[in-house]
């Protein structure tokens, strides 16, 4: 039985990223000119594995990505592979939220607790399975021996945490823009464990898929302190 390959891309920079907001399901907003100047200089140094058809978010920042990386490949919009609903919290940073106590009260508890008027990891985790189901469904019907997926970095991040072997703690695994990890689909394992296969980083060739903007990264350790009830 034919295996498979899924290449999962998050969107490069935008406005929202380098101002360390959260930017979700609700934040719909264009690629920064930095963010395309980032992809081509990655396109042009490392290898983004050639496909015949790109997965994609609905949100406008992945789809200008698959352009930019995939300009001749077959576009199909996945609405089910959009970021996560942060609520209220979309659109805001840190500094806006830190005194906030339902803010507070979501980082301790992100697992089940919604964000107001948003989702819980759960509720996040069991989209973005459904919408994975259905991309391997039409990979395997079709044999489409490599695709793309080109979304958010909350979405790789639930994947990896929960259908993917070796198993990887999404609050520690960072993922760049333009940047992301391969993964090899076996349908036996699929099928059966509903697994797949972390195989590498991707684009092909880079260290790391773990190379963020500074304002990010200062946002997630912020919060990590927060979440752990210390001072941020």
């Amino acid at each position: 039985m034919k295996n498979y390959r899924l290449h999962f891309i998050r969107h490069g920079l935008t406005g929202a990223n380098r101002q360390g907001a959260y930017a979700g399901r609700r934040t719909d907003v264009e690629l920064a000119p930095e963010g395309i100047r980032e992809l081509l200089q990655l396109k042009e140094r490392y290898q983004y594995p050639q496909v015949d058809v790109v997965f994609c978010s609905p949100l406008t920042r992945c789809i200008q990505t698959a352009g930019v990386l995939y300009p001749q490949a077959e576009l199909q919009v996945v609405p089910a592979m959009a970021e996560m609903d942060f609520g209220e919290f979309d659109g805001l940073t840190l500094e806006d939220l830190g005194d906030r106590e339902d803010y507070r009260r979501w980082l301790q508890n992100s697992l089940t607790e919604a964000p107001p008027g948003g989702e819980s990891m759960e509720e996040f985790g069991h989209r973005v399975a459904v919408g994975l189901s259905s991309i391997l469904a039409y990979v395997m019907k079709e044999q489409v021996q490599d695709t793309a997926i080109v979304t958010h970095g909350g979405v790789i991040r639930a994947v990896l945490s929960a259908m993917a072997l070796p198993r990887l703690d999404p609050g520690r695994m960072m993922v760049g823009n333009g940047r992301g990890y391969t993964c090899f689909v076996t349908p036996q394992l699929w099928m059966r464990d509903r697994v797949i296969e972390v195989a590498g980083v991707m684009p092909h060739g880079a260290a790391s898929a773990a190379v963020l903007n500074p304002e990010l990264a200062a946002l997630l350790e912020k919060a990590d302190q927060m979440a752990r009830g210390e001072k941020a």
